[in-house]
Parts: structure tokens; C-alpha cells; sequence
């Protein structure tokens, strides 16, 4: 039996799908059916779920990820982010279940300076962190926080932790509803050039975490998005194509915004090292976008 938290989301959304699709048994829960933050009730949770539902797999898709309001939340931040995925993954590593759990390109601080503007390069999972926001900052700490545990020599569970950008998908609002919903809004948009990294589908992000679960891969950091890399500017640019918005579409840059929170200028990630324990080509971001308009009738333009 599959345990996800955070259901009820874009990523958990998708999971229940991809599994309904599969036959595969499932237990779906969220915040207000499970607060991940109170240790001791998780870890009751899921012994008891475990009890009566022989618990294989936890996926934790629960996060925190309001990246500027965390820089004033910093407390709730690191125990959604931090605390709760280690000790998920710890209970886990109790029962022998895989878990699955997700951070961010966010730990890097967007300095690369060896980089090329294509989709064959980026962090790679060896290149080190460097987060600038509490955001980033919390997810790194989970990050360690679970590498200890999954460095136990007496771990028995494949504990995997998978880095990812730029997240959109139906479970919850996401950055291509949201320039829909301005677009209708205004005639007008700003949108910044200067932040760069890769657009991912929460579907692909559900279906190739499955294909690395299902296929046994080894402990460990694995980077995962859609191919291709794109500034926010062309990621909006693509999506007000597609419903054929006929207004002005501005190049602007992060420091006009004003945002509480710092984020790196260049964090495209490498997803080099799962296509090769997989064996697989993920789907361009264009591609991911195409689909993801197809799948929910998004035909909507001003």
C-alpha cells in the first residue's frame, strides 16, 4: 500500500491519478486530515496504517512553498520543509518502507558561471548548495537531515530525494493559471527575464518519480524536470501564445518587484543521471505546457 501526504495538491493530485490509472493501491491524505508537523501523531499514523495496510511506499509531497511569506514564517518553513520530510523519512526507514520525498533548485544560488544557455547542462546532484532564502534554506536542511538517515548503515529502505523546478500542474494555482488569470486582468504584464531554470509538469514529475521507485534505483539525490531551460519571461511569452492574448508583454527584472525573498538567477538542473538509471528522454517544457493545456481544456485567452 502507497501513503502520500500532501494529496491533495498539484504533485499528490497527480500521483492519485497515475495510480488510479495503475491499479494501485493507495492511501491519499492532507493537512487537514494529517498535520506532518506533530511528530509524535505522525509517527503514530503511520504505524497504525502500517498495521492494517502493510505500508510499502511513503511519498511526501507535502510542502511549504510560499517562497517570499516564508522569509516571515520561518518556523512554520522548516518544519514543513526540514523536519517533517526527515522524519518521514525515518519512520520509513523503521517500517522498511521506500520514501520518496522532494526539494528544489533553489539550494543553488544561481552563481554558475561555466554554464551554456541550452538543455544539456546545470547543476548536477554533486554540484554543492548554496541556498540564499529561508525557503532554500529549509529544503537543504531536510536534505541533510534525510541524507544521515539514508547513510545509516542500518537503513534498509531506498530513500530518495528529488530536486525540481518551477513546479505547475491542476491541484493548485501555479504560474501558468496565474499569467492566464492576469492576462485577462490586464492589457499589460511584467514578468522577469532574469530568472532562469526549467518549467516541469507535476504529471511527468509524479510519473518518472514512479518509473524510479518501481525500478529499484539506488538511495539517493536525483534531479528531475522537463527538458529544455527557460527564462519566466519566455515561460509566459509561451503560455499567452497559446490563448492568443493580444496585450504587451514586458521584460522586467527580479530587483523592480520588490520580493522579500532572494532566488537564484540560474537554476537549471542537470536531470543527466535519472534518465540514465531509467533509460528514458523526458518531454521538453513546451511539450509539458502543450499537454497540460490539452489535458484541462485551458483554450481561455482576453
Amino acid at each position: 500500500m502507497k501513503l502520500i501526504f500532501g494529496a491533495n495538491g498539484k504533485l499528490g493530485t497527480d500521483f492519485k491519478e497515475l495510480f488510479d490509472s495503475m491499479g494501485e493501491k493507495y492511501i491519499a491524505t492532507d493537512k487537514n486530515e494529517v498535520d506532518i508537523t506533530n511528530g509524535d501523531f505522525l509517527r503514530a499514523y503511520i504505524k497504525t496504517m502500517h498495521q492494517n495496510y502493510k505500508i510499502d511506499t511513503i511519498i511526501n509531497c507535502a510542502a511549504y512553498n510560499d517562497v517570499d511569506k516564508a522569509e516571515t514564517e520561518k518556523e512554520l518553513c522548516y518544519k514543513v520543509n526540514a523536519e517533517a520530510p526527515a522524519n518521514l523519512a525515518m519512520i520509513a526507514s523503521e517500517i522498511g518502507a521506500t520514501y520518496i520525498t522532494y526539494s528544489t533548485d533553489f539550494v543553488f544560488d544561481g552563481m554558475m558561471t561555466n554554464y551554456l544557455y541550452n538543455e544539456s547542462t546545470g547543476y548536477t546532484e554533486e554540484d554543492e548548495p548554496h541556498p540564499l532564502s529561508t525557503y532554500a534554506k529549509a529544503k537543504y536542511e531536510g536534505e541533510l537531515l534525510i541524507s544521515q538517515i539514508m547513510e545509516n548503515p542500518e537503513n534498509t529502505s531506498r530513500i530518495y530525494i528529488v530536486r525540481t523546478s518551477w513546479v505547475f500542474g491542476k491541484g493548485s494555482m501555479n504560474f501558468v493559471e496565474k499569467i492566464i488569470e492576469l492576462s485577462k486582468e490586464k492589457d499589460e504584464l511584467k514578468v522577469v527575464d532574469d530568472q532562469v531554470s526549467s518549467p516541469t509538469y507535476s504529471k511527468d514529475l509524479a510519473y518518472f518519480s514512479w518509473e524510479l521507485i518501481k525500478k529499484g534505483c539506488e538511495s539517493g539525490i536525483y534531479h528531475l524536470t522537463n527538458d529544455g531551460i527557460a527564462s519566466k519571461y519566455e515561460e509566459a511569452q509561451y503560455i499567452l501564445e497559446k490563448i492568443s492574448w493580444k496585450g504587451n508583454l514586458i521584460r522586467a527584472k527580479r530587483e523592480e518587484l520588490g520580493l522579500l525573498a532572494e532566488r537564484p538567477k540560474f537554476s537549471k538542473l542537470s536531470c543527466k543521471k535519472i534518465k540514465e538509471k531509467l533509460g528514458v528522454s523526458i518531454p521538453n517544457w513546451k511539450d509539458a505546457i502543450d499537454r497540460y493545456f490539452k489535458e484541462n481544456n485551458n483554450k481561455r485567452g482576453k
